[in-house]
Protein backbone atom coordinates (compact mmCIF):
# COMPACT_ATOMS: atom_id res chain seq x y z
CA UNK A 1 0.00 0.00 0.00
CA UNK A 2 2.92 2.59 0.72
CA UNK A 3 4.93 1.41 -1.93
CA UNK A 4 7.71 -0.25 0.27
CA UNK A 5 8.19 -3.70 1.96
CA UNK A 6 7.72 -3.99 5.63
CA UNK A 7 10.28 -5.00 8.41
CA UNK A 8 8.88 -7.67 10.89
CA UNK A 9 10.61 -8.31 14.15
CA UNK A 10 10.13 -11.74 15.50
CA UNK A 11 11.29 -11.51 18.73
CA UNK A 12 12.25 -14.56 20.48
CA UNK A 13 8.73 -15.53 19.54
CA UNK A 14 10.07 -19.73 18.96
CA UNK A 15 10.77 -20.14 22.73
CA UNK A 16 6.29 -19.85 22.98
CA UNK A 17 5.98 -22.27 19.67
CA UNK A 18 5.95 -25.23 19.03
CA UNK A 19 7.86 -26.83 15.58
CA UNK A 20 5.24 -27.26 14.11
CA UNK A 21 3.67 -23.46 14.21
CA UNK A 22 7.57 -21.96 13.86
CA UNK A 23 7.64 -24.17 10.51
CA UNK A 24 4.06 -22.50 9.89
CA UNK A 25 4.58 -18.87 10.45
CA UNK A 26 8.02 -19.01 8.50
CA UNK A 27 6.20 -20.45 5.23
CA UNK A 28 3.65 -17.87 5.50
CA UNK A 29 6.28 -14.96 5.54
CA UNK A 30 9.22 -16.80 3.63
CA UNK A 31 7.46 -15.15 0.02
CA UNK A 32 8.70 -11.71 -0.50
CA UNK A 33 7.95 -10.40 2.42
CA UNK A 34 10.19 -7.96 3.14
CA UNK A 35 13.25 -8.37 5.68
CA UNK A 36 12.77 -9.85 8.92
CA UNK A 37 14.66 -9.54 11.91
CA UNK A 38 14.29 -12.74 14.08
CA UNK A 39 15.84 -13.02 17.83
CA UNK A 40 15.95 -16.52 19.24
CA UNK A 41 18.31 -17.92 21.75
CA UNK A 42 19.24 -21.33 19.86
CA UNK A 43 20.51 -19.91 16.48
CA UNK A 44 21.05 -24.12 15.10
CA UNK A 45 17.15 -24.13 15.50
CA UNK A 46 16.74 -20.72 13.53
CA UNK A 47 19.44 -21.72 11.08
CA UNK A 48 17.75 -25.45 10.66
CA UNK A 49 14.27 -23.97 10.24
CA UNK A 50 15.28 -21.61 7.73
CA UNK A 51 16.97 -23.85 5.29
CA UNK A 52 14.36 -26.27 5.48
CA UNK A 53 11.71 -24.10 3.91
CA UNK A 54 14.56 -22.64 1.88
CA UNK A 55 14.40 -18.79 3.05
CA UNK A 56 17.70 -17.01 2.53
CA UNK A 57 19.42 -15.61 5.61
CA UNK A 58 22.30 -14.11 7.15
CA UNK A 59 22.62 -14.82 11.06
CA UNK A 60 24.19 -13.07 13.39
CA UNK A 61 25.12 -13.18 17.29
CA UNK A 62 25.86 -10.85 19.98
CA UNK A 63 27.89 -11.72 22.53
CA UNK A 64 29.04 -8.97 25.71
CA UNK A 65 27.89 -6.61 22.70
CA UNK A 66 29.83 -7.71 20.38
CA UNK A 67 28.27 -8.60 17.10
CA UNK A 68 29.57 -11.43 14.46
CA UNK A 69 28.78 -13.13 11.77
CA UNK A 70 27.23 -16.95 12.97
CA UNK A 71 28.74 -20.02 11.53
CA UNK A 72 27.28 -23.36 12.38
CA UNK A 73 29.52 -26.05 13.86
CA UNK A 74 29.95 -28.86 11.19
CA UNK A 75 28.79 -32.19 13.47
Amino acid sequence: HKGFKPILLLDDIFDKLDDFRIARLLELIKSDFGQLFITDAGPERTTGLLKQIGVPSTIFTVDQGMVSHYEQQEK
